[in-house]
């Protein structure tokens, strides 16, 4: 026979204790005061449920076990029917005790790396979070990894789907880790969004255009990456010795032999000699992004989707402005003096994606549209179409003014990096006013409202709005300055 875990004795002596408690209210007289009452009150009342509950599922359990074993798949059913309880009542600790027998059960049962075992990997990497527990995560996420890198019976679309979840956790990580370990999670995250990239073209084959979500979600975490390393101090070191190790490319050699570009590649694409070990490790990455964009525009032009070529060369523009606004690096954050007083290079692909536009029959008043608001990089999301790329942007001609869409930011470090806005000290939420500047930069900046409104809050937003990055408004492919910008941002409050 096997017992119980210790455990579930404890809670079947809390039980105990609790049932005791209510006989005593209900049979000694001359209980009236307040503090008696509160015995009988409907929260005692359901926390005695929520106990009976745990010990019957418990006695089940036991019973299961006794006849069949501790690791007997039948414990699998009513192991789910205890652990929903514990989490609805947020005893979190007990359900991840219990989701760990659960693991143990589907391992032996179908081996180390069974698919089996994803949705309770997946209900664990959530108890986690909820607890703050950010170093298990990575160790639950790096196991999880090798599940879909490991086994193949899986549906190719269910291990795209499972690689973008582990990116979309160490994304989230990025702010709730600790700092520390803000360079492994970029690194990860890249890495995840490369191996999805490489099985949907295994799929779908080197020119499909359903393979370009994963090479655009492949660029932008290269860009992640490069910002990084020209924003951030100890992370910036990190990240250069990852990268360096994990791709043999970046600052200190050539292009790897996977085909990333060297660093005399780089500057003969960008042009500008780089000086220091992070300007080149910065440009190489970049190149790494850019390279990705340019194999997107490469896929439409081969299927004579000019439209969507059109928006490829916008992107790639894109890339080449952040680029030069982000090449510079005058101090721990780039201030206004930051990168070039002009869109420059990138206005060459944004005319050319313009003319694309008219050329694929693409209405004018369509095509202003698009232009007529600036628009924060990077964007996350590519679009193929006008239609679906059109900036969430109310325009107000006379007084001019601009109200961009809301936007959740998890990073003063690294321009427009969007997720989870919440952090360890709450949210920060803030309506802001400034002018975008013909190369994309903010200006002028004014708080509207800013909750909780304290210094430390003041001093992020400053940092954040210094790094900003705006595709320009355009007027007929000219970059114009935008005044009166509105826009609402909730991020992670200020740690104190």
């Amino acid at each position: 026979m096997h017992a119980l875990p210790p455990q579930a004795v404890h809670r079947s002596a809390r039980l105990r204790k609790a049932l005791t408690a209510a006989a005593i209210a209900l049979l000694l007289p001359g209980m009236t005061s307040q503090a008696q009452d509160d015995d009988l009150s409907p929260a005692m009342q359901r926390a005695l449920e929520m106990e009976a509950r745990i010990a019957r599922y418990e006695e089940a359990l036991s019973a299961l076990q006794s006849a069949h074993g501790p690791f007997d798949q039948r414990l699998l059913e009513p192991l789910d029917d205890l652990i929903g309880v514990h989490i609805e009542n947020e005893r979190f600790d007990d359900a991840v005790s219990l989701l760990d027998q659960q693991l143990q059960i589907q391992r032996i049962t179908h081996g180390l790396y069974s698919p089996e075992q994803i949705p309770v990997i997946e209900t664990l990497l959530e108890l986690q979070s909820r607890q703050g527990q950010w170093g298990r995560i990575d160790d639950t996420l790096q196991y999880l990894s090798w599940l879909y890198e490991r086994d193949d019976t899986l549906p190719v679309e269910a291990r795209l789907a499972g690689l973008k979840k582990i990116g979309a956790w160490h994304l989230q990580a990025l702010e709730k880790d600790e700092h520390v370990r803000e360079a492994h999670h970029l690194v990860r995250l890249s890495l995840m969004e490369e191996k999805a990239a490489e099985l949907a073209e295994e799929q779908h084959g080197a020119d499909s255009e359903a393979l370009v979500p994963y090479l655009y979600d492949k660029s932008v975490a290269e860009l992640y990456i490069a910002l990084a390393i020209m924003l951030t101090d100890d992370t910036s070191q990190a990240l250069m010795l990852e990268t360096e190790g994990v791709r043999n490319r970046g600052a200190l050699g050539a292009g790897s032999a996977a085909g990333g570009l060297g660093v005399a590649e780089v500057e003969a694409l960008y042009g500008s000699r780089a000086s220091t070990v992070i300007e080149r490790s910065f440009k190489a990455n970049m190149g790494a992004s850019y390279e990705e964009l340019e194999r997107i525009r490469d896929i439409y032009a081969g299927s004579g989707n000019r439209e969507a070529e059109a928006m490829a060369l916008m992107a790639m523009g894109d890339s080449v402005l952040m680029r030069t606004q982000f090449e510079d690096r005058p101090g721990s954050f780039a201030g206004m003096q930051r990168g070039s007083s002009s869109a420059g290079a990138a206005m060459m692909s944004y005319q050319d994606a313009l003319a694309l536009l008219a050329e694929a029959g693409v209405a004018t008043e369509r095509i202003a549209a698009l232009t007529r608001c600036p628009v924060m990089l990077p964007l996350t999301v590519f679009h193929a179409s006008v239609d679906a790329a059109l900036p969430a942007c109310q325009h107000v001609a006379e007084p001019v003014s601009y109200t961009l869409e809301d936007y959740n930011l998890i990073s003063t470090l690294i321009p427009g990096l969007q997720g989870d806005a919440g952090g360890p000290e709450g949210t920060l939420e803030a309506r802001l006013r400034f002018n975008v500047r013909s190369n994309g930069q903010v200006g002028n900046l004014e708080y509207l409202a800013v909750t909780p409104d304290n210094t430390p809050n003041r001093v992020k937003l400053r940092k954040l709005t210094e790094l900003l990055q705006f595709r320009p408004a355009m007027r007929d492919g000219v970059p114009v300055r935008a005044e009166n910008v509105l826009l609402t941002v909730r991020m992670p409050a200020a740690r104190k």
